[in-house]
């Protein structure tokens, strides 16, 4: 495993183009291979009758006690999929009654899932399709911004560390990472560029993606600022709360409430910080990935300040932030994993401590076979 990894990573058997991204491709199509056999082959075979979890009524949308997996798309549409399913087939439902409601559910990849369905396609193809295409142009987009300020070495690492964490199993599922890995790095790179009309865009379609998408606003306009940049660059943060703002406004217009995708927030139980950091003593595995991820990404972020670019920082920064003070601490780890920056950083190190580099991307590798057999029983993941 560690000798393909060399090769992989240092391509010193193989001779292509400078500007390949064949690279780029090549992991992200070996590390969805991990993830498609664990869920299509090797779960359908190892759970002939119904699979035994710990749930109990209510159970998770979608989900049915007597579940046997059977090799389908239906498979990769667990957990969140089924909310995005729900609303790309119904459309939105919200009631102030106490209950979970597909509000709280940003609208980005639903609407775009159920533009790929007018072409004859169920959702599950069709959201399984958009995120491994975004997924894989969040990659292509990466590798090319990290390469323009630090060359293929660091590029190639930081690529392999998105492609194969764990957590870029939501890369492939039917979840919004893979969408929203596009869009706020393809904005970031782009205001780094001064292209500032696609950060504009870009920005906009991230805060419609996800609530951390919103982070874009304060990184853009306090980069401006301190790099004294014209005021184009001013507009384009102004424009990421566009996307919010329209659904907000769909939300005030459909449901007489403006925020109600923030107050459904509540029907979701959240673990505290005092429960996560206390479990983390106790070694409890979830626990510690949560705070290593949060608190060990905002080191990583201070130690390589003068060598990310300072829009990646500012970014890192404003998202951790966010989701630490967010109150949403159940998938923390999972909201770590979307801020670009911290990827970016685990790149740098792994490029100048290789030995550490093979140990950790295998020891990931393990670890999203784990997450990808886990998530398609139903056993919660992140």
């Amino acid at each position: 495993m560690r000798k393909l990894i060399n090769q992989l990573i240092s391509f010193k058997k193989i001779n292509f183009p400078s500007n390949s991204y064949i690279f780029v491709i090549l992991m992200w199509l070996v590390s969805r291979l991990v993830i498609i056999v664990a869920m299509q082959v090797v779960v359908p075979l190892m759970y002939t009758s119904p699979v035994h979890t710990y749930w109990q009524p209510p159970y998770p949308l979608g989900y049915a006690p007597n579940f046997v997996p059977k090799l389908s798309w239906e498979l990769f549409s667990h957990w969140d999929g089924k909310w995005y399913r729900s609303i790309a087939v119904e459309g939105y439902n919200y009631a102030n009654d106490g209950n979970q409601h597909s509000i709280a559910f940003y609208p980005l990849f639903p609407l775009i899932s159920r533009g790929i369905m007018m072409f004859g396609l169920p959702f599950e193809v069709a959201g399984t399709v958009l995120n491994n295409c975004a997924f894989l142009g969040a990659l292509l987009i990466l590798y090319s911004w990290v390469k323009e300020r630090h060359g293929t070495h660091v590029a190639r690492w930081t690529t392999a560390v998105v492609a194969w964490c764990p957590f870029s199993l939501y890369g492939t599922v039917i979840y919004t990472e893979g969408l929203f890995l596009l869009l706020t790095t393809a904005a970031l790179r782009a205001f780094d560029n001064r292209q500032y009309v696609w950060a504009a865009v870009c920005g906009a379609l991230a805060s419609a993606t996800r609530a951390t998408g919103i982070t874009l606003l304060p990184t853009f306009l306090l980069v401006a600022w301190q790099e004294k940049k014209p005021l184009s660059a001013y507009i384009a943060g102004l424009c990421v709360p566009l996307g919010l703002i329209s659904f907000s406004l769909y939300c005030a217009i459909a449901f007489k409430d403006p925020l109600a995708f923030v107050h459904i927030q509540k029907t979701w139980a959240q673990p505290s910080w005092w429960f996560i950091l206390n479990d983390a003593i106790s070694v409890g595995r979830d626990s510690l990935i949560k705070v290593v991820m949060v608190f060990g990404g905002g080191y990583m972020l201070w130690y390589f300040r003068h060598q990310l670019s300072k829009t990646a920082v500012v970014y890192g920064y404003c998202s951790l932030l966010l989701i630490i003070f967010s109150g949403a601490l159940m998938s923390i780890n999972r909201y770590a994993y979307g801020i670009v920056s911290l990827s970016w950083a685990l790149g740098l190190v792994f490029s100048r401590h290789h030995r550490w580099g093979y140990l950790i991307l295998i020891w990931f590798a393990i670890l999203l076979y784990s997450y990808s057999f886990n998530f398609t029983i139903w056993n919660w993941v992140a």
